[in-house]
C-alpha cells in the first residue's frame, strides 16, 4: 500500500497553498528511494487537501469504523490538521487512518502506466522512414496503431521489454513512411486509460517525379492497353519495378523495363519507365494500386506513395464471341522458302499477339483457301513469348505438288473499338516455285550425257591437231638447238617432218623466203661470203617455221 509505506517513511513537509488554511505531513523515508513513487504520492497528497474541504462533513461518520480497521500507526509519525471537524469533533489518529486509508484507494489510478511517443527528428523529406518510439509501463501488444495509416504507412514494429530501478517498461518502436508531403500529424494513441499526446512533423516534397499513363484511357472489355509509370529523378536512387499490383478484375503482363537520359535547363535527369500490358476483363470502374514504390540511396530504403489509376472499361457488344479479339493483333510472318521440293511437306510460321485470344480461337478466325497444287495438313497453335510479350505461334505445314504456282492469302478477324465492327488482318498470296527433284535429276542426268559426248567427240575431232602441234614444237626446237649453219641445215631438211634431203626438196605448199634459203645456203657452202651472222639467221629461219600452219604437218603427224 502506497499511504503505508508513505507512512513509514522519514519527516517530509509539504508545501503550503495560499487557499490551504494548513497542513503539515511529517513522512518517512520513502520505500527503497524509488523518486519515481514519489512523484504520484506528492500529487495525491496535494489533491488530497484540494479535495479534503469537500469530504471533510463526512469524516466523523468514518469515526466508528475504527474497531474493524486498526492501522499499525506509529504515532511518533503523524499527520496533523490544524482545525477542528463538525461539532466540534477533534480529529485523532484513527480518524486521520481513515483518510489515508482512502488516499491509498485512490491514489493507485494517479501511479498507473503512463503512455509517451516520441519521434527522431520533426522534418523528414519524403521517402524517408520515420521512427516512433512509444513506452509505457504496461504491455503494448493491444495498442492499436490503426489513427496512424490515415497520413502514414506502418511498415515494421519492433517491441521490447526493459527494466529500469526496479520498475518494468515496455518499448514499441514503429518505422513510418509518408503517405502526402505537408504538415502531417500522429494523432493521440490511446491504450487502456491512457494517451499519448498528438505529434506534428513536416514532409518536404521529395525531388522525384512520378507520372502514370493508360493507353487507351477508356478501354473496352477484353481490349489490350497499355499502362506506363514514368519516374524523374537526379539518378542517385535506384528504383524496383513494381510487383505487387493491386488490380482486380485485370490481367497485367510486365514488359521489359526502359531508362533513357534528359536534359532540362542544364540539369541531367534520369527518366525510368515501367510498362504494363493491361487487359480489364469486367466492364465497370476499375482501378490499378501500385501501393508504396520501392528506392534505395546510398544504402537507405525509401518508400514513395502513387496515387492509384482508376478508369472506365466500355462493356463490349453482347454477340461479339468471347474467342474474338478485340483490338488489332499484332502479326509476324516467316518468309516462304526459296526451294519448295514437290512432294515434301514445309512449315511456315506466323505469330500473333492479341492478348486474350486462345488457341482454340486463333484456329477458329484463321480463314484461307486451298489453291492448286497444295494440300495442307491441320494447323497446330504453339503459346511463344516474344520480346516479352505472350503469342501465340500458328505453323501451317502443307505438300506442293509439281503444278502449285501461289501460297493462299490468309485472314484473321478482330474487332475494332474505334470502327466499332469487325474487321479483318489480311496477308497477301504469295507466288512459289515449286522443284521436282526426280525431274531435275533426270534432266542433270542427260545433261552429263550430251556432255560427256560432246567432250569425247571434241577430243577425238581435237586430237590429229594435238599430234600436228607437237610435231612443229619438237622440230622447232630442234631448229633452236642448232650450233652451226651445218646443223640448222641439217634440222630443216633431214631432221624437218617432211625429211628433205634439201631445201628443194620441200613441200611446195610450204612458202618460205627465197633469199632467206639463199643465205643459208651460202653460210653452208660458202661461209665467208656473206656478212649475215648465225644468230640472226637462225632467228630469221626459227621465226619463218613457226609462222607455218599446221595443217602443213599432218602427213608427218599421221606418220607418227
Amino acid at each position: 500500500m502506497v499511504m503505508r509505506a508513505l507512512l513509514k517513511q522519514r519527516h517530509y513537509k509539504a508545501p503550503r497553498p495560499a487557499w490551504e488554511r494548513g497542513i503539515s505531513v511529517n513522512l518517512s523515508k520513502l520505500h527503497n528511494n524509488n523518486p519515481l513513487a514519489v512523484m504520484p504520492a506528492k500529487a495525491g497528497i496535494q489533491l488530497f487537501a484540494a479535495l479534503f474541504g469537500v469530504i471533510k462533513p463526512w469524516i466523523p461518520a468514518f469515526a466508528g469504523m475504527t474497531r474493524f480497521c486498526k492501522l499499525p500507526l506509529n504515532t511518533s509519525e503523524h499527520f496533523s490538521l490544524p482545525f477542528k471537524g463538525r461539532a466540534g469533533v477533534g480529529m485523532g489518529s484513527n480518524s486521520m487512518a481513515y483518510l489515508l486509508l482512502l488516499l491509498s484507494l485512490w491514489l493507485p489510478p494517479l501511479s498507473a502506466a503512463q503512455l509517451t511517443a516520441a519521434l527522431d527528428k520533426k522534418i523528414s523529406p519524403m521517402g524517408e522512414p520515420l521512427h516512433l518510439r512509444i513506452t509505457s509501463a504496461a504491455t503494448l501488444s493491444e495498442l492499436d496503431l490503426a489513427p496512424l495509416k490515415n497520413n502514414f504507412e506502418v511498415f515494421s514494429q519492433e517491441a521490447s521489454n526493459s527494466s529500469r530501478n526496479g520498475r518494468a517498461q515496455s518499448t514499441l518502436d514503429v518505422t513510418l513512411y509518408p503517405l502526402r508531403s505537408g504538415q502531417l500529424t500522429l494523432p493521440s494513441l490511446t491504450l487502456g486509460n491512457a494517451h499519448t499526446r498528438a505529434l506534428s512533423v513536416e514532409i518536404p516534397p521529395a525531388q522525384v517525379s512520378l507520372r502514370t499513363l493508360l493507353t487507351p484511357s477508356v478501354p473496352m472489355e477484353r481490349e489490350p492497353a497499355l499502362l506506363l509509370l514514368e519516374i524523374r529523378d537526379d539518378g542517385s536512387l535506384n528504383w524496383s519495378m513494381p510487383t505487387q499490383l493491386d488490380a482486380p478484375h485485370i490481367a497485367l503482363r510486365p514488359l521489359p523495363e526502359q531508362q533513357r537520359e534528359e536534359q532540362h535547363d542544364g540539369a541531367t535527369s534520369i527518366v525510368h519507365e515501367y510498362r504494363w500490358r493491361v487487359l480489364p476483363l469486367k466492364s465497370e470502374s476499375l482501378s490499378i494500386n501500385f501501393g508504396m514504390l520501392d528506392a534505395n540511396k546510398f544504402g537507405q530504403r525509401l518508400r514513395f506513395p502513387l496515387s492509384a489509376v482508376s478508369f472506365r472499361v466500355q462493356a463490349a457488344p453482347a454477340y461479339l464471341p468471347l474467342y474474338l479479339p478485340i483490338g488489332k493483333p499484332t502479326l509476324r510472318t516467316d518468309t516462304l522458302p526459296k526451294r519448295i521440293f514437290a512432294g515434301q511437306p514445309v512449315a511456315w510460321t506466323m505469330d500473333i499477339q492479341a492478348p486474350g485470344l486462345s488457341a482454340e480461337g486463333a484456329l477458329k478466325l484463321l480463314q484461307y483457301d486451298t489453291p492448286r497444287g497444295l494440300r495442307f495438313y491441320p494447323p497446330s497453335v504453339t503459346p511463344i513469348t516474344r520480346d516479352g510479350n505472350d503469342a501465340l505461334r500458328l505453323t501451317l505445314t502443307f505438300v506442293a505438288e509439281r503444278d502449285a504456282q501461289l501460297f493462299p492469302a490468309l485472314s484473321l478477324a478482330y474487332y475494332d473499338p474505334q470502327k466499332q465492327r469487325i474487321e479483318a488482318l489480311n496477308i497477301p498470296a504469295a507466288r512459289i516455285q515449286v522443284r521436282d527433284p526426280l525431274r531435275e535429276k533426270i534432266i542433270l542426268a542427260l545433261f552429263l550425257i550430251a556432255g560427256n559426248l560432246l567432250l569425247a567427240w571434241i577430243g577425238y575431232k581435237a586430237r590429229p591437231w594435238l599430234r600436228r602441234w607437237q610435231v612443229k614444237r619438237a622440230w622447232l626446237a630442234r631448229i633452236q638447238a642448232a650450233q652451226d649453219a651445218a646443223s640448222l641445215y641439217r634440222a630443216l631438211t633431214q631432221q624437218s617432218p617432211w625429211q628433205a634431203l634439201t631445201l628443194q626438196h620441200w613441200p611446195d605448199t610450204l612458202r618460205i623466203d627465197p633469199a632467206l634459203r639463199a643465205q643459208l645456203e651460202q653460210a653452208c657452202f660458202a661461209p665467208h661470203a656473206g656478212d649475215i651472222s648465225f644468230a640472226d639467221l637462225k632467228r630469221a629461219w626459227w621465226r619463218a617455221c613457226g609462222q607455218l600452219p599446221l595443217i602443213e604437218f599432218a602427213r608427218s603427224a599421221r606418220n607418227q
